[in-house]
């Protein structure tokens, strides 16, 4: 099959949609499909130099954003109008809610009577009234607009898809297909030595996008805690970072007197992040809501304790004290006596991360993810 992908940002952009569209486009050339990729040339902040190349068999269309500055939300590849016409696909499968780059692939697809696959991924809450102004809006209007036109919508879990039925998603076009990782990347990453993170106590990690909504700062708040006990822990926060939280991150560690106890690396390359996996004592994700949370099923694979909110996706794939302990209210308090648990009793540790690897296993691989929207694909082709 040709199968064209349509996402906002690609690789080398770093993040859990980017990740997720690499990751199966990877997967879908290696069982022969044709796969072509129409994406922003915007790589956290900076401009991809290339235009059009091809990377382990994926053909890759990249094109500036459209007032990149205002659109960072709703994102707008102005020359989609050209290659969805040009491209003659199987398949259109396009990522993204709320961008307008997804609103005008599924339009096009739909004029030229291509089979489109839509999975929105995150839906993610408002910030302000102004934001939650727009976003509503654009859910009543575009949002309801591209759920319709789909042939068939994805939702990364139950969650994810009672959010998409609520905005007006036709429930017969959903199917869940989660997230998946790559095991033996993290298994091999296991053999190896690494010694650049020259830190003595246990090892706190948060990786994802800097951003408000991930509650990064509740982790911060946690630490003048975790450090009465563990005085000599450290916490690593690896990501891009979105609208310079990172500053208010850093002030606050200040105010906190912990700032020697925290490290923000910005954007890390796949090797600087591989290793971290390799060290870390325990990963914390307090999001306020996370569509999935590819960082935790990272964490998973790399047998770290995982250390994560209830709200949204973990709270639909994670048990609390089975595989992973999850936050009610990721408070400084809630935190701290989290990471003491895990870093303390021995037996919970190791049937949290068993349980967890476990799970990734039999659950949660590109392969079966792949299996699945092959499926897909040819279901909607053959109408």
């Amino acid at each position: 099959m040709w199968i064209t992908q349509v996402t906002p940002r690609f690789p080398p952009a770093i993040g859990g949609v980017e990740e997720h569209v690499y990751r199966i486009s990877i997967e879908l050339a290696k069982r022969g499909h044709r796969v072509t990729v129409i994406t922003s040339n915007e790589v956290d902040r900076t401009v991809h130099l290339k235009g059009k190349e091809i990377i382990n068999g994926i053909e890759i269309h990249r094109y500036p954003l459209f007032i990149p500055k205002i659109f960072r939300e709703y994102w707008f590849i102005p020359n989609i109008i050209n290659d969805l016409a040009y491209f003659k696909s199987d398949v259109v499968h396009v990522h993204g809610y709320r961008c307008l780059s997804s609103y005008t692939a599924i339009l096009l697809s739909r004029f030229e009577g291509t089979p489109i696959v839509f999975t929105p991924h995150g839906i993610y809450p408002p910030r302000s009234r102004t934001n939650a102004l727009l976003k509503s809006t654009f859910d009543h209007t575009f949002g309801r607009h591209m759920l319709i036109l789909s042939d068939r919508i994805i939702a990364l879990t139950e969650h994810n898809k009672q959010l998409l039925l609520k905005i007006g998603a036709p429930e017969e076009k959903i199917s869940i297909v989660p997230n998946g990782i790559n095991l033996e990347e993290f298994a091999k990453q296991k053999t190896a030595t690494f010694n650049s993170l020259k830190v003595r106590g246990p090892i706190i990690l948060y990786t994802g996008r800097i951003d408000w909504n991930k509650r990064i700062d509740k982790i911060i708040e946690a630490m003048p805690l975790i450090l009465k006990r563990f005085p000599s822990a450290k916490l690593f926060i690896a990501g891009p970072d979105y609208a310079n939280y990172a500053n208010a991150l850093r002030e606050l560690a200040e105010k906190l007197k912990v700032k020697h106890a925290i490290q923000i690396t910005g954007s890390v390359t796949r090797e600087e992040l591989l290793d971290f996996y390799s060290r870390a004592d325990a990963f914390v994700m307090p999001s306020s809501y996370e569509g999935f949370g590819l960082s935790i099923l990272e964490a998973m694979g790399s047998k770290i304790p995982v250390i994560a909110s209830s709200v949204g996706g973990p709270g639909d794939i994670l048990t609390h004290g089975v595989n992973a302990l999850l936050l009610k209210e990721a408070s400084a308090n809630e935190i701290s006596e989290a990471v003491n648990s895990v870093l303390t009793d021995e037996k919970l540790r190791e049937t949290i991360v068993k349980n967890a690897f476990e799970l990734v296993k039999n659950r949660f691989t590109w392969n079966k993810v792949v299996d699945t929207l092959e499926q897909i694909y040819r279901q909607i082709e053959e109408g």
